[in-house]
């Protein structure tokens, strides 16, 4: 596990932490963010912006726990900002608690500052004649960015080490050979990678953040508030407290800090820092001298104890300063920095180059393909996946960091998307739903159909014989020669309906065949035209001439489309009723389309989920069976097409019907298909 790790329980997927991450060195995989250890520069920029505390930071209280146990000296060096970190409490109380821990004695790393900023004045003046700028590292996130994503500006890292390193160095210089274990106590996450460098190796052997301190101090029971105020141990600082504010490394090293002086360059914050390298990298910015921090000032670190404004910290740390200066002797300064003129304060840098390949244009295009980014207008760079572009996101997902879902726009057309395939699913389910039951219903009457029409029919066959018997012998002016052509009639009406149940429930099988539908319309035309020439109501025929040859059962479409036509018929005002059969071929799922369209009074809404229910009927007692309708849908069904009815009252009917062009192939009557 790295100096920084994600908890994954915690992560929201909110992809803060992708976009303030300068060394992009947030992977994210099924949703969930890891940190490359690699290439992770350890600047905490990912801890304060996690809202959900889901960055856990590597815990070096038992590490110290166990150096302090060691028999030798345990030197502590507090971080110049520490003031700004407790506010309200006095700083000799701070480091009265730390050297309780078990420290012998505690140093400010300001008087590290002070070796350093000499050192940098020393640089500027031997570098002055040459013309490649100085890059000032006292910000250990800032050297391993450049180290690990810009070697192109490698050779101008100052050779420097930051105050931390060069207060471990005096301390060690001061004890030569004896054994001494040094403990930094800071704000900043980077200065432990800081001293996993190699070249840096053996200087400091733990970090603590400001956060660690508290905790470490909470589990040995020492108050801070509590104790009594001492001063620090080791050579005195003069102004090196500054140095934790932006451009503090001028102001310590005497450095000219003029507005004006377009030599010098200080740039504090990630955003400004990155700006300012890559000027310089690119050559559009020529500046000798680069001061520049990750954080707003060390007093931003991630790890500061409090909510401050950075210029509610930066007046806390002038106000120690100025103060603790005015008690600091120059005799005194000057011998501090006498007894450590000789302390090596120079370093080198270990190469890691870490910039990842660039994808092909053809790898970036397919990446914004797969977030739905067809056209430029729909990279949108709204920077909610936490990548600046969305040609940035897309050079990420060719580099394995991202993926596409982490698009807000994205995920919100998947969404919808998916909404609406549910809701269609939904309505079909519910269609679906609705034609089996149809189904079964009429599956179930036509078995009480055939079974009753087979009752009804001898008995019906005797009343018709005997009652046509009796007419024949009575006179036509036999007073009850009325009622037995009641008798005849009603029993005639009977017959009928015991043909429709039969015709419904029949038992034979529907035989297709290659049919030209074209054929089959112009006949029904015929048949129905005696029906509506009485009744004074224009047949229109509207079929598409590309029609295919079909495989259907010509007798049984015919039947449906003359029950249809003469619904229709029955349907309209006479003199300025009219029907229309219109037929197309729909290609695309190669279907014919038939629609019977009448200008009647149409049907009320509350009818339509009736209508091919087996004898139900909207026409006037005697004129109808209600089976016409259950009839045509169950030849629909056999011939694997669909059925559907949709009207307005006042404004006519529509019978829609839809037939496969299929096969050549038989279907029996009882194995109608469920839709």
């Amino acid at each position: 596990m790295g100096i920084v790790s994600v908890i994954p329980e915690r992560c929201k997927r909110c992809y803060a932490c992708v976009r303030e991450c300068p060394a992009k060195a947030i992977k994210v995989k099924e949703g969930q963010a890891f940190v490359i250890e690699d290439h992770c520069i350890a600047c905490g920029n990912c801890v304060k912006v996690c809202s959900q505390n889901a960055k856990r930071i590597e815990d070096s209280i038992e590490d110290v726990r166990a150096l302090l146990k060691q028999p030798h000296r345990k030197v502590a060096c507090i971080a110049p900002s520490f003031p700004a970190a407790f506010v309200g409490v006095a700083p000799g109380k701070v480091i009265t608690a730390v050297r309780r821990l078990g420290f012998d004695e505690v140093w400010n790393v300001a008087f590290g500052a002070e070796l350093v900023a000499r050192e940098y004045l020393r640089l500027v003046e031997e570098s002055r004649p040459s013309q490649t700028p100085i890059i000032a590292t006292p910000c250990p996130a800032l050297v391993s960015y450049v180290n690990k994503y810009m070697p192109k500006l490698r050779d101008a890292l100052a050779p420097i080490v930051s105050p931390m390193v060069a207060t471990a160095r005096a301390i060690r210089y001061r004890y030569g050979s004896q054994p001494v274990a040094v403990v930094f106590i800071g704000p900043c996450v980077a200065k432990k990678n800081e001293i996993r460098d190699p070249s840096l190796e053996s200087s400091v052997n733990s970090v603590l953040t400001f956060d660690e301190l508290v905790r470490f101090l909470d589990s040995e029971g020492i108050d801070i508030e509590a104790q009594a105020e001492t001063e620090f141990d080791g050579p005195c600082a003069y102004i090196g407290g500054a140095f934790p504010l932006s451009g503090g490394l001028l102001k310590t090293s005497g450095l000219p800090a003029d507005i004006l002086d377009n030599e010098i360059l200080v740039a504090d914050g990630k955003d400004r820092a990155l700006a300012a390298l890559q000027a310089v990298a690119k050559g559009t910015r020529k500046p000798r001298f680069l001061d520049i921090l990750f954080c707003e000032g060390c007093i931003s670190g991630p790890y500061m104890l409090n909510d401050l404004s950075q210029y509610a910290r930066k007046e806390i740390l002038a106000n120690y300063v100025n103060d603790h200066k005015r008690w600091v002797h120059s005799q005194d300064f000057r011998k501090s920095i006498e007894e450590f003129k000789h302390v090596h304060l120079r370093r080198t840098f270990t190469p890691q180059h870490l910039a990842l390949p660039q994808p092909t244009e053809d790898e970036i295009k397919a990446a914004l393909l797969g977030m739905r980014k067809f056209r430029p207008e729909d990279q949108l760079n709204c920077g909610a996946c936490g990548y600046a572009s969305c040609r940035d996101k897309a050079i990420a997902i060719c580099q394995g960091l991202a993926e596409a879902n982490m698009c807000l726009p994205f995920l919100i057309e998947e969404l919808e998307d998916t909404c609406t395939q549910l809701q269609s699913s939904h309505r079909d389910l519910e269609s679906a739903q609705q034609r089996l039951m149809q189904t079964e219903r009429l599956a179930s009457m036509g078995q009480l159909s055939a079974g009753v029409a087979h009752e009804l029919n001898n008995p019906l066959g005797t009343v018709l014989i005997y009652s046509h018997m009796l007419l024949r012998q009575v006179q036509k002016s036999d007073p009850n020669r009325e009622d037995l052509e009641m008798i005849v009639n009603e029993a005639t009406r009977c017959k009928r309906i015991v043909r429709g149940l039969l015709d419904f429930a029949r038992e034979s099988r529907v035989s297709k065949s290659p049919t030209e539908l074209q054929g089959v319309i112009d006949d029904v035309i015929v048949i129905m035209s005696t029906k509506s020439e009485e009744k004074k109501v224009k047949l229109v025929a509207d079929v598409d001439r590309a029609l295919p040859t079909m495989s259907i059962d010509g007798d049984q479409v015919k039947q449906m489309l003359v029950n249809l036509v003469g619904n229709g018929i029955d349907a309209t005002e006479s003199g300025t009723g009219e029907v229309t059969i219109k037929v197309r071929y729909a290609e695309e799922d190669k279907r014919c389309v038939i629609e019977v369209i009448d200008n009647g009074k149409g049907i009320p809404q509350e009818h339509l989920s009736k209508l091919f229910t087996p004898f139900f009927t909207t026409k006037e007692l005697g004129e109808g069976t209600g089976l016409g309708l259950a009839i045509c849908y169950g030849i629909v069904k056999m011939h694997g097409g669909d059925i559907s009815a949709q009207s307005e009252e006042g404004k006519g009917t529509v019978f829609t019907v839809t037939i496969p062009v299929g096969a050549a192939e038989t279907v029996a009557v009882g194995e109608l298909p469920v839709a």
